[in-house]
């Protein structure tokens, strides 16, 4: 099924216009990371809540060398800046690639990788992670907060699964429904999901056992989840200020990607506030 080009498009438009704007202000940018900071126990910095999921990459990843030997494959789809593949490269013996639909994150990516000196262990390229170009078996595979932009969840797993030897695993770290899609929501956590999904371009926001279902069907095992939920800091100072831009700027005819920013990232709070969505950690292994 070939994926909806005016979407893609508009994914594609979302992150040019908002990669640098998001790198420079935003505090993640500390750690090149475009994800959430986990404040799971025992982190104390900023630092280490924007590391924690790739701390738990890392622990999943280094669990495979021991069968797969090195360097290791990794793939990271919906690579952002290259943050989490950096993060890996300067721990572990891999040979890593990242996929972004934005030419603009594939060139700050690239900089950044100079800038570390790990340019000879990661590569970045433009592509859609739908379709993918012949790739050697890749025996960690991973998306944290990309699967969403998914327009085909069947045939991501499908896709996924065609690149991984038997053994290998996928991780996803990502946002997903609590309740199936057709669960009939009170108005206003409605009006919170669709301006999630509106504003951050969302196609597969979906629950767990649907998620567990698609990847069965491509011959991906479910082994893990965490919930990440409960670790995430919510309604900060700044969130709060964007909640009160978005009420009163609801009914203005705004189109700009930050303003889309905004309102994704409004309803993605009050999605996990509400309890319709859930941030969790998941990990499948191929059959």
């Amino acid at each position: 099924m070939a994926a909806d080009p005016s979407f893609l498009r508009d994914v594609k438009t979302y992150y040019d216009k908002n990669t640098k704007r998001f790198a420079r202000h935003h505090d993640s940018g500390v750690v090149d990371a475009l994800h959430r900071g986990v404040w799971a126990p025992g982190v104390t910095t900023q630092e280490e809540a924007f590391q924690y999921v790739n701390r738990l990459l890392l622990q999943e990843i280094e669990g495979l060398i021991p069968h797969f030997g090195t360097p290791l494959r990794v793939l990271d789809l919906g690579c952002g800046v290259g943050g989490s593949l950096f993060y890996l490269a300067q721990r572990l013996p891999v040979e890593a690639t990242g996929v972004t639909l934005s030419p603009v994150q594939v060139e700050l990516a690239n900089e950044r990788a100079r800038a570390l000196q790990v340019e000879r262990q990661c590569r970045f390229i433009e592509a859609d992670f739908l379709h993918l170009p012949d790739l050697e078996p890749h025996p960690a595979v991973f998306a944290i907060e990309s699967f969403v932009h998914c327009p085909d969840t069947a045939q991501f797993f499908t896709v996924v699964s065609s690149v991984m030897p038997s053994g290998g695993r996928l991780i996803l770290c990502d946002d997903v429904l609590t309740s199936p899609a057709d669960t009939h929501l009170a108005p206003q956590a409605h009006r919170y999901l669709s301006d999630f999904q509106r504003g951050w371009h969302l196609r597969s926001l979906i629950a767990t056992p649907h998620m567990q279902a698609l990847a069965a069907n491509a011959g991906l095992t479910f082994i893990d989840d965490r919930d990440l939920t409960p670790y995430l800091a919510l309604q900060s100072r700044w969130d709060r200020f964007i909640a009160l831009c978005v009420r009163l700027g609801r009914w203005l005819p705004l189109r700009a990607p930050w303003w889309l920013n905004w309102v994704g990232g409004n309803g993605a709070q009050m999605c996990l506030l509400a309890g319709v969505t859930a941030y969790r950690f998941l990990v499948f292994e191929k059959e």
